[in-house]
C-alpha cells in the first residue's frame, strides 16, 4: 500500500498554539529543526484522494455550469478537512485567467456568523482595502466582493467551520430554515460563479434543515473519519519511517502501532502532535532514533498531568 503527500491533521487550535509556545521554550533549536521536518511530512491516503478529486471537479466546472455546484465535507476535528483544502489551494497550477493566489479563497466562520461577517471575510480574502461591512450595506459590499472574485478569476471558495451557519451564539442550533448567512453563500455562488466547499463537523450533515436552496447547490456530500486500527493505519504510520532527519522505524512495529492508536484514537491531528513531540524529546537527547521511552515521555507532555488514559507506551 503506497501513499502520496498531504497534511495528516488540521490547522492549529488554541491547544495547539499553547503546545507550540511550550515547545519553543522547552527544546533546543536543533530539536525544533528536526521536528519541523517530521511535522511537514504529508501523507495522502485514499479518502483524501477522493476528496481532492471532488474539489477539482467543482473547481473545473465552476464557470461552465449555469449554477455552480458545491461540496459538503464533514468529519470530526483532526480528520484533515482544513489541511486537504489548503493542499488543494497550494496545488493549483498557474493560469492566464486567474490572478496568482486567488484561484481559491478560504473563509473561517464562527457561531452566529452574520451575512455582514461573511462579506467582510470575502473582502479581506480578495484584499479589498475596506472590509468593515455595516448591516445596511451588506448587499452593496457583497456585490463588490463578487465583482472582485470575477476579476481575479476565483473559482472556488472554502468555508471552514461551516456548521456555524446553523448555529447561534454559544453553539446553540438555530431554528431558522432560511438564515441570512446561508442566503449570502448561495448568492455568492450565483453572482460570482464560484464553487463552494463547506468544511464542517457532524452538525451540518443535514444541510437541508439549514437551507434548502443552498443544499440543492451543494450536491456532493463526503465524510472523513478517524483511522481504524487496520492495514491503512499501519501504512499511514509506516510513512513516518521514511523521514530522513531521524529514525522512526519503530512505528512499523506492531506493539508501537497499537500503542499509538490507543494514544490517539486514529486522529491524524493527535498523531502529528504526538510524533512531533517524541522527535523533539529524542533530538534534544542527541538520539539518532526515536524509542518507546521517547514516546512515553511525549505522551505525558502532550496529554498533561490530568489525563485519565494510562500511558500506552509503558509496556511497548
Amino acid at each position: 500500500m503506497t501513499f502520496d503527500v498531504v497534511d495528516p491533521g488540521d490547522d492549529w487550535s488554541e491547544d495547539e498554539r499553547q503546545i507550540q509556545v511550550r515547545r519553543m521554550t522547552m527544546y533546543s533549536a536543533k530539536a525544533i529543526a528536526v521536528a519541523r521536518e517530521v511535522s511537514r511530512k504529508y501523507i495522502l491516503f485514499r479518502d483524501l484522494k477522493e476528496v481532492l478529486a471532488a474539489f477539482d471537479r467543482v473547481y473545473q466546472l465552476s464557470r461552465e455550469l449555469g449554477i455552480p455546484q458545491g461540496v459538503l465535507l464533514t468529519g470530526p476535528p483532526g480528520t484533515s478537512k482544513t489541511s486537504v483544502a489548503d493542499y488543494f489551494a497550494r496545488s493549483l497550477p498557474p493560469s492566464s485567467n486567474i490572478v496568482d493566489g486567488f484561484g481559491s479563497l478560504y473563509l473561517r466562520l464562527r457561531p452566529g456568523s452574520s451575512a455582514s461577517f461573511i462579506v467582510s471575510q470575502l473582502l479581506n480574502a480578495v484584499r479589498h482595502p475596506f472590509t468593515n461591512v455595516r448591516p445596511e450595506r451588506v448587499a452593496s459590499m457583497r456585490d463588490i466582493a463578487c465583482e472582485a472574485m470575477q476579476q481575479k478569476g476565483t473559482r472556488i471558495v472554502f468555508v471552514d467551520e461551516a456548521q456555524c451557519i446553523g448555529l447561534r451564539g454559544k453553539n446553540r442550533p438555530t431554528e431558522d430554515r432560511d438564515s441570512p448567512a446561508a442566503n449570502l453563500l448561495r448568492e455568492m455562488m450565483d453572482r460570482a460563479g464560484v464553487a463552494l466547499v463547506l468544511l464542517a463537523d457532524h452538525r451540518l450533515q443535514n444541510l437541508e434543515h439549514v437551507d434548502k436552496g443552498l443544499a440543492d447547490r451543494v450536491s456532493v456530500r463526503m465524510t472523513l473519519a478517524h483511522f481504524g486500527n487496520d492495514a491503512v493505519w499501519a501504512a499511514f504510520l509506516g510513512e513516518f519511517a521514511r523521514v530522513k532527519a531521524i529514525d522512526l522505524t519503530l512505528l512499523t512495529q506492531a506493539a508501537v502501532r497499537s500503542a499509538t492508536y490507543t494514544a490517539t484514537g486514529g486522529c491524524r491531528r493527535a498523531v502529528k502532535r504526538l510524533v512531533s513531540e517524541a522527535v523533539l524529546v529524542a533530538a534534544d537527547a542527541d538520539a539518532h532514533e526515536v524509542t518507546p521511552a521517547h514516546f512515553r515521555l511525549a505522551f505525558q507532555r502532550t496529554n498533561g498531568p490530568g489525563n485519565v488514559l494510562p500511558n500506552p507506551y509503558a509496556g511497548a
